[in-house]
């Protein structure tokens, strides 16, 4: 997340992005952060869930439809 949004050393925490921005509902270009992992929104999904990328999911980078239930989002 820091190499394509930016920021220093404190936001290599997940919840340290709640501080990122301002806070915002789920949208495209919005990160997506939960209490042990953060990606950005890139889509929506056929079944209504939001497609996430983010990196460290399985051990790689990837994109997938995920639910955002009890997540929190921000913008930049």
């Amino acid at each position: 997340m820091r190499t394509q949004l930016g920021g220093g050393p404190e936001f290599n925490l997940a919840r340290n992005w709640r501080k990122y921005g301002r806070p915002s509902g789920p949208q495209v270009g919005a990160v997506v952060v939960w209490n042990s992992h953060v990606g950005i929104i890139t889509g929506r999904a056929a079944n209504g869930k939001w497609i996430v990328k983010s990196g460290n999911d399985g051990g790689r980078v990837r994109e997938r439809a995920r639910s955002v239930a009890g997540a929190t989002f921000r913008v930049g």
